[in-house]
């Protein structure tokens, strides 16, 4: 063969070569199992702190090393924290294999992000419960896409406990954008008193939202559930206080469990340290009661905590049930947060209903 030839398929292969690289790198975060690391990455942290909590403490006694193990724990717990107001946060990006041919972020990424969110926010709101083995069932989880994310965006997804009953509870998501420092405003956001429904959403300062292909938002007819959607984002806040742009809201619908047992969403709400009282001392008013369950200076144990929350709550009086009385304070709001959020439930569950007319 001609030396030169020879080069010449020699120098395309590894031109070929690198291209495989830099594609294969390009979709990184598509790698098999990189959902599952984005997925349990604050679960094994959580862990790892734990780990080493358990590791310092070892030279102690073991009545001292379980109590700095129950204060550490409650160090990572939300004590006195409002469940309808505390937000977690969880800062992503708009990888290229997240994004579709349009150069944005693909709506089949939105779910896929919305995992890694939802199971963080579980972890910063609920780590009492998960030290139980307590585990948290997806029922449904529902979208309102109102601007695509551009192609590398930085964005974060919002998350915070809109409502609850006796079985379910329901937390809006809120996939926004923070704007670029050249293109902040000036203009001061006033803060509004907490609102149960606000006017139509707006997550712009133009006089209209439109689309990608400029066709104006509202000048398509709303369905109900998109409707009721718009009225839940309207639950936390019309307009971020940060400025940031809206790009979409979820909303998903979840229950707590113990092995098959379900646990109401007060009684995990109220071991977890979080309460309605405003202006709460931290730990609230009812955290003796928890500490009677789960601390051992207290007079608590795992086990006792176990048995209290695979049905021991339902030997409590009622008039002395602890969890439901640090949640009185907003049980309006709650119940108003919980009419809105369950008209996207409805909505979905009237599409079965449409009929369908073969040709």
């Amino acid at each position: 063969m001609d030396l030169s030839r020879l080069r010449m398929v020699l120098g395309g292969s590894t031109v070929l070569k690198y291209i495989f690289i830099f594609v294969f790198l390009l979709n990184i975060r598509s790698w098999p199992l990189g959902w599952h690391i984005r997925i349990w990455r604050p679960a094994i942290w959580l862990q790892v702190r734990h780990l080493f909590v358990k590791l310092r403490s070892s030279i102690y006694s073991k009545e001292k090393s379980q109590k700095i193990e129950d204060k550490w724990f409650e160090s990572v717990s939300q004590l006195g924290g409002n469940p309808l107001d505390v937000t977690s946060h969880y800062k992503t990006w708009a990888s290229i294999d997240d994004s579709d041919f349009n150069g944005h972020l693909s709506n089949s990424s939105y779910a896929k992000t919305l995992d890694a969110a939802r199971f963080k926010a579980a972890i910063e709101l609920f780590p009492l419960l998960f030290r139980e083995t307590a585990w948290i069932p997806l029922a449904g989880s529902y979208f309102h896409f109102i601007r695509e994310i551009p192609m590398l965006a930085s964005y974060e997804v919002r998350s915070r406990v809109a409502g609850w009953d006796s079985k379910w509870f329901y937390i809006v998501h809120r996939f926004v954008s923070k704007p670029k420092k050249g293109d902040r405003t000036k203009k001061q956001i006033k803060q509004t008193p907490r609102p149960t429904v606000l006017p139509s959403l707006r997550t712009v300062s133009g006089p209209e939202e439109t689309s990608a292909n400029d066709t104006p938002v509202d000048s398509m007819p709303e369905t109900s559930t998109e409707a009721a959607l718009k009225s839940v984002a309207n639950i936390i806040a019309a307009v971020e206080p940060d400025g940031a742009t809206l790009h979409t809201i979820a909303v998903s619908q979840l229950c707590f469990k113990f092995g098959r047992i379900t646990i109401p969403p007060s009684v995990a709400f109220a071991v977890n340290g979080l309460t309605g009282i405003e202006s709460s001392p931290n730990p609230p008013p009812h955290w003796g009661k928890v500490r009677e369950l789960a601390a051992k200076e207290a007079g608590g144990s795992r086990k006792k905590m176990a048995e209290f929350l695979k049905g021991g709550w339902r030997n409590v009086p009622e008039d002395e049930r602890w969890w439901e009385h640090a949640f009185a304070d907003i049980s309006e709001r709650n119940a108003a947060n919980l009419q809105e959020v369950e008209q996207v439930k409805r909505g979905m569950e009237g599409a079965r209903q449409v009929e369908i007319h073969t040709a």
